[in-house]
Formats: structure tokens, sequence, C-alpha cells
């Protein structure tokens, strides 16, 4: 929200919480430490609930126990006979006896807050025998004439270590009571049409609401105050698009008659939105300013073959290509793809070159000298493509491949490596709403349409213990010439996890399929025994691979008609969808089998349903954001940086996308 607060000239509330009064050195840490630096953070620090109190004359005890406050008489102190027993103190109220129990005391503290004799006022949960009252603990013991200091109404929120509720309501209360009036940033029609209160309003009715009217119109402040970070963070990366559209100096020439010529010359033909997802980011690349693009689509929608043709179009021009990917495997595919859909002296006067980790000295010489001179046009490459001995000679494409794998500053370090257009590809769907949280900085281009020659792949749900059934069924497919995959969550067995794993599932499996190969791929592989199965299950010298996850994307093989994955119900629905990708992409009918070793929770079969009965990976990121929370899937996009103070995206998605149209429509 710094982008508004700065707008209206508020700039103090981005201070430090060490500036106020009564906030020292010790109580500043221990905010820092819960991500609250700046006084605004501080008053968007909202309470995770409210506790109502009750102020009581007449004890009607049909009602409790209940929170209450009460005028009590002291009576007497009993003290325990041993240490480790409460204390208790006898009162009265209202007529009926009452027992209130302490388990930390001492005499100063009893004649100060309990004194024999005298009327006091106290507040905590009141309940009942029968006989007698009872209050464990009071929360607050106050005298007569300090009653209004007990709230009828208090803000819980969530736990700093070494800062108390009561501590940090005083805190909260005090700025707010200090704030200067903060001008309106919304129309007024908006706000009224909302029922919102104004910045200041909503701030006083969700920290300090004074009776039981505030607190029914908190879920309209909180609202509001929600809407309020949307809205800043869409103003934020609005800024950020357009100070890159700013950018001159990236267009490229290309050859639009080559790419129509490679389209022509196809085994396949293109979806119309793989035409237009192409056309799209040729007009961006052809354009003076800098392109930045997130690629997203299903699985099997062929977003591979729209980047290669652009590839090739940046290179007729003159200029070279990045493409980064997160393994080895994954790069090795882009290479393989390279060579299946475009002829032998197409890809040769590319000089298609692929760095990676493993190469050695010698070998990485020779490649950083072909980049470094332009000789290689198309440039392949897992984090390698980081490193600073990496110089390119004209590289104008960044294309970056699974960019949830990546970190920003890999991303940003890649781009700087020359004046780039950039594509992130997305391997999963993202929900919308996740794509404009992350990437609303970038344009969006999206391939929903798949070949229409593509199976539907049929899915089944199988306990574990009717392996041997399963096994039946996978011989028949193998007996056909057909291949089959088989997805572990694990390489070894780990203890106290019980899952399966791929070194004791590739034994299993060899034992039971004696008259096929069974091969075994996984991530502690090197890149070259990893290459060298591949290829043998590419050319059918396999008939069923072992693997982990590592297959998960890129892993593209007609002839695999055959999913097993493992402990399913261990991976998200996107996941699942990924791997499920890993067949169908042949003419023959495909089936993916989800099995499960012991009882399932309810939520757990619920997800397992849905993947059985979709295969729109867009619906199934969706029912993913809407079980796992923004948060979480947020967190296997940005390395688990919480974006937002206030409230999930999965939560409130309506407010999010009218905050973002609200941004879009400033620019009519």
């Amino acid at each position: 929200m710094k982008i508004l607060i700065k707008s209206v000239g508020q700039d103090y509330l981005l201070e430090s919480v060490s500036s106020l009064r009564g906030i020292g050195p010790k109580s500043s840490k221990r905010l820092s430490d819960a991500s609250i630096k700046s006084i605004l953070d501080l008053l968007l620090t909202l309470p995770r609930k409210y506790k109502h109190r009750d102020h009581w004359i007449k004890v009607d005890k049909r009602l409790l126990p209940r929170l209450v406050t009460l005028e009590v008489s002291i009576k007497k102190h009993i003290y325990p006979k041993n240490r480790r027993s409460p204390m208790r103190i006898e009162a009265e109220v209202d007529g009926w006896p009452l027992n209130i129990v302490l388990f930390s005391f001492n005499n100063t503290f009893l004649n100060s807050y309990y004194p024999i004799g005298q009327n006091i006022v106290i507040s905590g949960e009141l309940t009942s025998d029968g006989q007698s009252l009872t209050m464990i603990h009071p929360d607050y013991s106050v005298k007569l004439d300090q009653r209004n200091k007990i709230p009828k109404i208090e803000p819980i929120y969530s736990s700093i270590p070494g800062l108390g509720n009561r501590v940090l309501r005083k805190i909260i209360g005090n700025e707010i009571n200090n704030l200067n009036p903060i001008e309106e940033w919304y129309p007024k029609k908006f706000i009224e049409g909302k029922n919102w209160p104004n910045l200041l309003k909503a701030l006083r009715i969700v920290h300090i609401p004074m009776d039981k009217s505030d607190l029914s119109y908190v879920r309209k402040a909180r609202e509001r105050l929600i809407f309020d970070e949307f809205y800043a963070h869409h103003l934020k990366l609005d800024k950020f698009k357009r100070a890159a559209k700013k950018k001159v100096g990236f267009e490229v020439q290309g050859d639009k008659a080559l790419v129509k010529n490679l389209i022509n010359k196809l085994s396949f033909k293109l979806t119309q939105d793989q035409l237009k997802a192409l056309s799209e980011i040729i007009d961006d690349i052809e354009s003076e300013t800098k392109m930045n693009r997130l690629l997203q689509g299903d699985v099997g929608c062929g977003k591979t073959i729209v980047v290669l043709l652009a590839a090739m179009f940046v290179v007729s021009g003159g200029y070279q290509v990045a493409i980064m990917a997160p393994t080895e495997v994954l790069a090795m595919q882009h290479l393989k793809s390279l060579h299946e859909l475009f002829s032998t002296q197409e890809v040769s006067e590319l000089k298609p070159t692929i760095l990676t980790g493993s190469d050695n000295s010698r070998e990485k010489a020779i490649k950083l000298l072909s980049i470094s001179s332009g000789e290689a046009k198309i440039v392949i490459g897992t984090h390698a493509l980081f490193q600073k001995k990496v110089h390119f000679n004209n590289l104008r494409l960044a294309v970056i491949d699974e960019q949830h794998k990546f970190g920003v500053m890999q991303r940003f370090r890649l781009e700087k490596k020359g004046d780039v257009n950039s594509i992130i590809m997305s391997a999963t769907p993202i929900p919308r709403s996740l794509a404009l949280t992350v990437f609303g900085d970038r344009d969006l281009t999206i391939i929903k349409e798949k070949p229409k020659n593509r199976p539907v792949i049929e899915t089944l749900i199988i306990s574990i213990k009717k392996i041997k059934q399963l096994l039946v069924k996978l011989g028949t497919q193998m007996s056909k010439g057909q291949q089959v995959y088989w997805v572990c969550p694990l390489i070894e067995e780990a203890e106290n996890l019980h899952l399966s794993n791929s070194n004791d599932r590739f034994k299993y499996l060899r034992r039971e399929f004696k008259e096929f190969k069974v091969g075994l791929i996984h991530g502690q592989m090197s890149s070259e025994e990893k290459e060298l199965e591949l290829k043998r299950y590419n050319n059918r010298e396999i008939n069923i691979l072992v693997s982990t996850t590592v297959i998960e994307v890129g892993i593209d093989n007609p002839n695999a008609t055959a999913i097993v994955i493992e402990n399913a119900n261990r991976f998200g629905l996107s996941q699942l969808h990924q791997l499920r990708g890993r067949v169908g992409r042949g003419k023959e009918k495909s089936y993916c089998f989800l099995t499960y070793d012991g009882n399932l929770s309810d939520q757990a079969i619920h997800r397992l349903k849905i993947m059985r009965g979709s295969q729109d990976g867009f619906e199934i990121a969706e029912k993913d954001m809407a079980i796992r929370g923004a948060g979480d899937l947020l967190g296997t996009m940005q390395s688990g940086r919480k974006i937002f103070k206030l409230s999930e995206v999965a939560e409130e998605p309506e407010l999010f996308l009218e905050a973002y149209q609200m941004v879009q429509d400033l620019k009519l």
C-alpha cells in the first residue's frame, strides 16, 4: 500500500515503528521479527478475532459459561498448602459466592489487585457448578473508577513473542488516535456503492470497535483494507509494465516468410490458439519496445513449438536466442524438439548449443567461445546460463521455461546479458487471479486449445493392494508394443515416510515383468545416465520406465500410453495433471492410474476425484487453489514469498479482479 500512502502525502506512515513513542529497541526488534517494520505495517496487522465481554449487574446462571465483566466484593485470601496448588480468593457477586482462582501470585499483587473488604471490577470467563461461581485467572482486575479500561469488545492479535496482546492493542490504538485525516483515493460514488468507510474509520473500526454496531461493520472495514492492498499491488505492477514499455531499441526485423514456410512444412497443423500466440509474440518482437510476456497453456497444448518458431524468427533477423530450462532432462528435450520439428539443414545452420553444469572444462570452453562469437544462434541451458563467464554476442530473446523453478534474481541475470525480449513459460496452467498477482507486469498469452487428434486419458483410482490386477493391465498394454511410466515420490526408502521409492519399485517390476525391459531414472543420476536411459526408452528398448517426478515436464514419447503414479494423494493436483500429460501424446487411448496406500482422508478422496473427472488444466488449477490456498501455490511459484498481508487471493478473488479492472480503467 506504499504507493497509495505516498500518493496522498502520508509518507510518515512509512517510517520505522522505532520512531513511535513507547517502542524501545527490544520492542522494535520483536515487531520487526514479526514483519512489522513500518507504522503502516503496524496498522495493517489486523486482529484475528474479537472477544465480546458482557457487562453484568445481575448474574444469570442460565447463560453460563460466558465472558463477562462484574463488580465483586473481595472477602478472603485462601493460600494453598503447597506451591504447586493454585491460590483461591473468596468473593461475592449479586449475592452469589464466587471463587477466584489464581495460578500466579504474590502478596503485593494480591493486596493491590484483590484487596480484602473492597469492591473491584473483574473480567473473564464465568462458570458455575450449581452451588457457586468460579472465574479462573481473570483477564482484568481494576478499581471501580477504572472500569472503562476493560473493553467491551477486545481485538485479539496473532501472538508476537515478548509482546502481549494488551501491549500491542495499546500501541496500535495510540497510533490510530494520533493519525492525521487521510485523503480518499477512490471516487465517492464507488465508496458509497460498496458501503465502505474511509481509510481512517476502517482502521478504527477494525482495531478499536466500541460496540456491537461497530462489530457488525468490521467485515466492511476489512473488505475495504483488503481491496486497498490489492489495488496498490496492481498499481505497482502496472507502473513497472508501463516503464518497461518506454524502453526502446529492442525491435527485431525477422523473416516472416521463413516462419510461414516452416509452419507449412510441419507434419501437423497448428491450432488457432497457437497461431494467435505466435502472432502476438512476433508482433511484440518486431516492436521497438521491450517484450515481457508470460506464455501459459494446458499440458500438451503445444507451447514449445510456438516458442521455437518465435526463436527461428529472431535468428532470421541475425540475433541469438537463449532457452533456459530447470533440468538437464528438459534442456535435452528442447534440443530434441528442434531436431524433430525442423530439417537437418535448418537445425545445422542454427548451431544449437546446450550448456549445462555437467559440462567438463574443455566442453565448456568450446561452447562459451561459440556463444560469445555469435556462432551458436540458439543456446539451450540450465542454471549454467547464469554464470558470469557466459557472454552472448547479440542476444535478443530469452525464453525461461518452467519459470517457477527459478528465482527472480536468476531470471533478471539472464535478461541482463543483453537488451532482450523475454518470454517466461509456465508448465502448468496458473489461475488467472494468481497470474495477475505474480506476473501482472507482463503481457499474458494463453493457449487453451489442444490438438484435435489428442486422445482423452482415462484416469482410474486404485489401491496399491490391487497391484497384481494393475500389472495385468500394464502387461496387456506392453504386449501391444506400447510403453509405460511408473512414478514414485521418493528415490530411496525414507525413515518415517511410508511411501513407495523408485529403487525398490524398479527391483519389484523387474521380478514381475521378466519378459519386458524395465528402466530407471531419477534426479541423483548423472546427466549422461539420464540421457542414455531416456534415449533407450524413446527408442523402445525399454518397455516400462520407473521414475521420480524428474519426468514431470518436457518428456514427449507418443508411444507411452499408461502412467502409474504411486501415493498420488501426496501430490498437488497441478503436479498430477502435469505427470498425467506424459501420456496421451500419440493416437492410442491412454491411461493414468492414481494409486494410494491405506485409508484416505475425505479431502484426499475429493482431490483424486477431481483428477478423475477433469482433463482441463485450467479448471484443475482453479480447484487446486481453492483447496490448497493461494499462499501454498504462490509458495511453489515464488519460493515461499508472501505477497499479501491481509488476505489470500483465493479468499477474495472477486475483490482482487475488481481491483485489477479498476487499474486498467484508469488508463482508458
